[in-house]
């Protein structure tokens, strides 16, 4: 696989000189049970001093910070300190210059869409080896491997969907939608009724790009040559636009409608100005991921909101899912031992249910414990029924189509046309193709 790394930002520099591979992060540590330096006076007994650098901060971080403490106090001989910086933030162009400038921290999580760049930089140790590996389901394994390696492991199996405002629909005569038809049925009511139906974050184009990847990805998934498609589109041969339009075009449809006010969603950030507009409850609906659902409910307690599928098909509802947040092992950790015995806590069965459900997510394990939340149960149907798309896979080594879908369903949003759109994105696959 060859892909181009080529992301560097001016902006990242400042990052280089903090937390250095063994050299202890730059900012929040976790002190929760750490044992403290032995005396200056026995030099040989200090423990390891292991950096530990993620996007997971705020309400997002979940059971990791107890994790760590917990780890600290289990292992006197190793300290483990952790910084956070949210992707909004600008955590992966931070990440990147701190590996590229050789001051990588000795533990990484890292984003799934930009992990095969990290492997083919020769920045992540292949953790295939791992004993926990063959513990991982068949779906989340096919999901790490990127060219017969493992550079990272998944924390959990992360799902988007839609979110639902019983007592919203409740109070219009109106009962949760299951599919299209009932969809925009319930949005058109809603409309009638002076309700703005659809919340969806496009300030990165996350929450719109939910209802096109739905939408323009369920048949090419649903495919029994699903296989060949997607080679056909790696080679160019099969227009990924194309292959989206359906969704392109719900996306134009919903605008259209009035089913959600574009002006702004195109000024929302995913997981934060999207919530606060949803909890208001003025809106029935909302796309994210699971992992918004504590943020959900602390700020709406008592409201009963739910998350499921997107009702985009004639049928039925689907999610999409992830092998979401893989914690990686930098390959020039000068305490790989020390790294290696942290990761395997990580991913212990017990340690990992506790993180899944910190996040309302799904076990990537045999033996692991989803999500327990009822707020989460139509999400967790939907799996069970195997109606669900991937956001990020790598068997498309020479594009991104959830990039894709979000640039240009936003692009729609602000006003370009699905033939603009398509054309468009056609461009850019046959130049993302070429640089390949």
């Amino acid at each position: 696989m060859k892909k181009t790394l080529g992301i560097l930002l001016a902006a990242a520099m400042l990052a280089a000189a903090l937390a250095g591979c063994g050299g202890g992060a730059a900012s929040a540590s976790v002190p929760a049970g750490n044992p403290g330096p032995a005396p200056a006076s026995t030099p040989a007994a200090d423990p390891v001093q292991l950096s530990f650098f993620g996007f997971k901060t705020g309400g997002e971080i979940g059971a990791l910070e107890e994790l760590i403490a917990k780890f600290n106090a289990e292992n006197p001989d190793i300290v483990v300190s952790y910084e956070g910086l949210s992707n909004g933030g600008g955590y992966q162009d931070v990440l990147t210059t701190r590996l590229a400038s050789g001051q990588g921290d000795d533990v990484f999580l890292a984003n799934p869409n930009y992990l095969g760049k990290l492997q083919e930089a020769g920045y992540v140790e292949d953790l295939a080896g791992m004993a926990v590996v063959s513990n991982y389901s068949d779906l989340v394994k096919d999901l790490m491997t990127i060219d017969g390696k493992v550079p990272g492991l998944a924390m959990e199996l992360a799902v988007f969907g839609m979110y639902t405002n019983n007592d919203v629909l409740k109070a219009h005569g109106i009962g949760a939608p299951t599919n299209y038809a009932e969809f925009m049925a319930a949005c058109e009511t809603l409309k009638a009724a002076g309700v703005t139906p659809v919340v969806a974050s496009a300030k990165d184009g996350t929450g719109i790009g939910v209802f096109s990847s739905t939408k323009g990805l369920d048949g090419l998934y649903s495919a029994p040559d699903k296989a060949a498609q997607i080679a056909a589109i790696n080679e160019g041969t099969q227009s990924l636009a194309e292959t989206m339009i359906d969704g392109l075009e719900l996306v134009s449809e919903l605008k259209a409608k009035g089913y959600i006010n574009a002006e702004q969603a195109l000024v929302m950030a995913p997981a934060q100005d999207d919530i606060t507009e949803f909890v208001k409850g003025n809106t029935a609906f909302m796309t994210g991921g699971g992992w918004s659902l504590a943020a959900i409910q602390e700020a709406a307690p008592g409201a009963d909101i739910t998350l499921g599928g997107v009702p985009v098909q004639e049928k039925d509802a689907l999610v999409m899912v992830n092998a979401g947040v893989r914690v990686c092992i930098n390959k020039s950790c000068e305490n790989k031992e020390a790294a290696q015995r942290f990761v395997e806590f990580l991913t212990r069965t017990e340690n990992l249910d506790e993180y899944v459900a910190s996040q309302n997510a799904f076990t990537p394990l045999k033996d692991g414990t989803s999500t327990s939340n009822p707020a989460m149960a139509a999400a967790a149907e939907r799996i069970s029924a195997g109606r669900m798309i991937t956001w990020v896979d790598p068997a498309f080594s020479k594009l991104d189509p959830w990039a894709l879908s979000k640039e240009y369903a936003a692009n729609i949003l602000g006003g370009s046309s699905v033939e603009t759109a398509v054309k468009d994105m056609n461009t850019a696959v046959a130049n993302a193709i070429k640089l390949a």
